[in-house]
């Protein structure tokens, strides 16, 4: 949700995200129809409490419905559904949870087509379009060569994405990543990202830290 002037071309405008400034009357409009899904997400969540398989199935189904009316449908279901589910938590078409393990913080931003695994993500974080949260980088063991690695046993663990992240589009996040980093666009993480840092790249490395002398203005946004 954002409000912006009039995009020319070449040139970069500034951008009001509603999210996070809303006027009131939004603020109230979401809440009210938020209470509105109850009858409907609560009895959903509360069957999804059986089995991962029925919590994904339902994952996907709500993750089909349109922007405004899916963005408060999936907010009141993941608030019943999942471990936490913070406030102002927006989560967007397409976007899908693989696990019910899962917490969330206060005024997320979950961006289209992004796939959560076992994660705990923290408030104010943003992950971008198509974005995918691994269980760390070892699904599938791979030493053995006389059985497929299809077949054999994998190893799986909680990752953190932590509070003020940014995970760009097209990002696979294996490890964690730190208070106020930021992981760019296309980056593949495989080893902890320390605060505050920019990381870029496959495998990802770091570019500069946040708030470094001259980063206001030398740096580009990692997108």
């Amino acid at each position: 949700m954002q409000r912006e002037a009039r995009i020319e071309h070449g040139v970069y405008s500034d951008v009001d995200y509603l999210q996070y400034r809303s006027p009131r009357w939004i603020t109230v409009a979401r809440a009210v129809a938020g209470v509105l899904t109850w009858p409907f997400v609560w009895p959903l969540a509360l069957l999804c409490q059986t089995s991962d398989m029925v919590f994904r199935t339902a994952s996907e189904l709500l993750s089909l419905i349109p922007y405004v009316f899916g963005v408060v449908v999936r907010a009141e279901f993941y608030r019943f559904a999942l471990t936490r589910c913070g406030r102002n938590v927006v989560i967007e078409l397409g976007a899908v949870f693989i696990y019910r393990d899962i917490s969330i913080g206060d005024n997320v931003t979950i961006n289209r087509y992004a796939v959560i695994h076992h994660c705990d993500i923290g408030s104010y974080a943003l992950i971008g379009e198509h974005a995918v949260l691994l269980s760390g980088s070892r699904q599938h063991n791979i030493d053995r060569t006389d059985i497929p690695m299809a077949l054999q046993r994998g190893r799986k663990k909680r990752i953190t994405i932590g509070d003020d992240s940014w995970v760009g589009v097209h990002a696979v996040v294996m490890e964690d990543v730190g208070r106020g980093a930021i992981v760019g666009a296309g980056a593949i993480v495989t080893k902890p990202v320390p605060e505050l840092t920019i990381v870029v790249g496959n495998p990802a490395r770091p570019l500069r830290q946040r708030g470094a002398p001259g980063a206001a203005t030398g740096g580009r946004d990692p997108r």
